[in-house]
């Protein structure tokens, strides 16, 4: 804090002074020689230059010296930093789950070979931001549930796009028929679907609604359930795209013609 150079530079003017003092005494008050007493007065005034200079540091010290209050200050601008950081993050985290993406787990087989029960997948919802939904997206929606249902509260459904607005549908020896023609890229069903439900019969489907199957259809509660019926672009949630487990499973889900 204190510069040494200077403080040895102060003490040595101390003596200059004293020695200049001592010679005036021995000459019995004869006065000192005019370079004397230039010298001294310029040593005194350096030495006053360093005594003002200590005192300045002195107080910078003291000002700069930690009380408790200060340090409570501290401690609490300290949470309330961590609060703030805190509440931002959740904001933060709660924007990307309700506009861009959030992780759900799969429950039950309807959507076997493509996804099992209790894999994690991440659900992403900005295409249907900027786009339609296409044939062989995999979606999830909510369904209302029947009676008390679990808990009171809506059950969340994983399937496949197969019939979009305005097609008209039908599900007739084991396949799939859009507009009177089988639907040969549906190949994600390694099966022939038994039960064509609703769709036994031709199924026109309303602008803004979607016929959706799951890919092991004969486990499924679908559309071909009134249950399930269509699902309105609205109710749709967002878009299966990525598998984070099993991480032996992990990857892109694909769903194109």
């Amino acid at each position: 804090m204190y510069n040494e150079k200077e403080i040895e530079e102060s003490l040595a003017f101390c003596k200059d002074i004293e020695i200049y003092r001592q010679a005036d005494q021995e000459r019995g008050g004869e006065k000192p020689p005019e370079a004397w007493k230039e010298s001294a007065a310029v040593r005194e005034e350096k030495m006053r230059e360093f005594q003002w200079e200590l005192s300045r540091l002195e107080q910078e010290a003291s000002v700069k010296r930690p009380t408790a209050e200060s340090a409570s200050l501290r401690a609490v601008n300290n949470v309330f930093m961590l609060a703030v950081c805190l509440l931002l993050g959740f904001f933060i985290a709660s924007l990307i789950t309700h506009f861009v993406a959030y992780q759900t787990r799969v429950e039950g087989q309807s959507m076997e070979p493509t996804l099992s029960d209790g894999d994690f997948v991440i659900i992403q919802k900005l295409s249907y931001i900027f786009g339609e939904p296409e044939r062989f997206d995999v979606v999830v929606f909510p369904v209302k549930a029947k009676g008390d249902g679990k808990n009171g509260e809506d059950s969340f459904y994983v399937k496949r796009i197969i019939g979009l607005p305005g097609e008209t549908l039908q599900i007739r020896d084991g396949s799939v028929y859009i507009d009177g023609e089988k639907l040969e890229a549906d190949n994600y069903c390694l099966s022939k679907t038994l039960d064509g439900g609703n769709a036994n019969v031709p199924v026109t489907i309303k602008e803004d609604e979607y016929f959706v199957l799951g890919d092991n259809r004969n486990m499924s509660t679908d559309s071909r359930n009134s249950y399930v019926g269509m699902v309105k672009k609205s109710d749709i949630s967002g878009k299966v795209f990525l598998r984070i487990w099993p991480v032996t499973h992990f990857g892109m889900l694909s769903g194109k013609e």
